[in-house]
């Protein structure tokens, strides 16, 4: 069996590697970040901190042509990268253990969470990219909310229960943890075939092929024994033309801008409320991370599932207005009471709210991207508005620091303008229609 003709094994695949991404996520930007805070590091050293975690994520513009056009073929279109990926995510982590105390050196700490997510956002974008391959078209909401869902089991794994391993044992023993947890969750890369006869191992012996780089065609499922395995290359060129070609419709290219926009909001929060909640209300690193990792992850969880569910059954778009237009509310409520912070139900409330908000609209989103993906390089285009999503979120981090230091604003006014910058852009969905893009798949063919 294989993952183009096995449900269970296509889906139990991709959520092994979405939670491979969220245990260090969790651990960089949420657990190790609010012990930072904690240890009075200030707000404008903890936004480049967090941004530079993210830069390495708009690299994905470079990764998915390179994936698309090179690949160890007789493994599969996508394996090769995510087995190398998953490696280097694992070593890298085992850097951290060489600089000592952490506060004394962000630079360098900043570095190494560079190389880290370097290989997590390659891993990233290979996953992306066999998702757009082996999930059929009615498959893609509901497993889009379970990937979601798994990034936020790793995230809680990374950010409660590495804050718990930190406070209790310290951050080697936390950073050794993820190492294991990393090595054991790359197996199923490594036992998992995407198509029947591709080989398991270099070593093995390949026996079948089928078309060389399409999506998701039941007829591909069929093994052709052959000796010699199809080419492990692709005119570049022809990618790019495929590339122009798919943001040539207005739904496509407004979705690309609604990409960039619509998490800068995301950015600002994920920022600025470690500070406050640290050094202005007085909760502990530990209890935040706990609630963030813990009771905020279930509620994230729910609103993942559901917004798949709801995204198959009535419509992504509208799952998408509800997720992110909540989320935006949410967060100008939250700026307008400052005399509510110090109370605990409401501070509380917040933590765990906000991420079931953004999880339905990121699963709106992810099986929007999926959906209106078209043309061959379909596996790219998606993976580009993946990006450019990354993009916004980093943008978002790097304000913060001008914002609170440069231009003064206090935490009521930064977020009113973090909900409002993700309020407005949900205007330009009133124009992306995936109606049209399956009108020009369909020409295409």
């Amino acid at each position: 069996m294989a993952l183009v003709d096995n449900r269970l094994q296509r889906t139990s695949m991709l959520c092994a590697m979405y939670v491979a991404q969220g245990i260090p996520w969790g651990f960089m930007v949420t657990a190790l970040a609010n012990y930072l805070a904690a240890r009075k590091v200030s707000d404008g050293e903890l936004s480049q901190l967090t941004a530079i975690v993210l830069v390495p994520w708009t690299f994905k513009l470079i990764w998915a042509p390179l994936i698309d056009t090179m690949t160890i073929r007789s493994m599969g279109r996508r394996r090769p990268w995510i087995i190398g990926a998953e490696v280097m995510m694992a070593v890298s982590m085992l850097g951290l253990l060489a600089m000592g105390d952490l506060t004394q050196n962000l630079r360098m700490l900043a570095w190494m969470f560079f190389i880290h997510n370097c290989f997590a956002s390659l891993q990233d974008v290979a996953t992306d990219a066999l998702a757009v391959d082996v999930l059929p078209p009615d498959e893609q909401g509901r497993v889009n909310g379970l990937m979601w869902g798994s990034k936020l089991l790793g995230k809680a794994v990374g950010a409660a229960g590495m804050a718990i391993v930190m406070d209790q044992y310290g951050i080697p023993a936390a950073v050794m943890l993820q190492f294991g947890i990393l090595m054991v969750i790359m197996l199923f890369p490594l036992l998992l075939v995407e198509r029947p006869g591709e080989k398991r191992f270099p070593w093995s012996k390949y026996e079948a092929t089928g078309s060389s780089w399409g999506t998701f065609n039941r007829e591909l499922t069929k093994p052709h024994k052959v000796a010699v395995p199809p080419s492990s290359f692709q005119n570049p060129f022809a990618v790019l033309r495929d590339l122009l070609r798919a943001f040539s419709l207005v739904t496509t290219a407004v979705f690309f801008v609604y990409g960039i926009t619509h998490v800068i909001g995301w950015g600002i929060v994920e920022v600025i409320h470690k500070p406050l909640y640290t050094q202005e209300l007085g909760w502990k690193a530990v209890e935040v991370s706990t609630v963030s990792g813990g009771y905020a992850v279930v509620a994230e969880l729910i609103g993942a599932i559901v917004g798949g569910i709801i995204a198959d059954r009535v419509g992504r778009r509208l799952v998408m207005t509800v997720g992110f237009g909540s989320y935006g509310l949410l967060v100008v409520i939250f700026g307008a009471c400052p005399n509510l912070w110090h109370e605990s139900w409401f501070s509380t409330g917040f933590l765990v709210l906000n991420p079931c908000m953004l999880a339905m609209g990121a699963v709106g989103f992810l099986s929007m991207g999926m959906k209106i993906s078209w043309t061959k390089a379909a596996a790219t285009v998606f993976t580009i508005f993946m990006t450019v999503s990354n993009v916004g979120h980093v943008i978002g981090n790097k304000l913060v620091g001008p914002l609170r230091e440069r231009f003064e604003f206090s935490y009521e006014h930064t977020f009113f303008l973090a909900g409002a910058v993700t309020l407005i852009p949900l205007l330009l969905l009133t124009v992306v229609n995936p109606v049209r893009v399956d009108e020009m798949r369909h020409l295409q063919k």
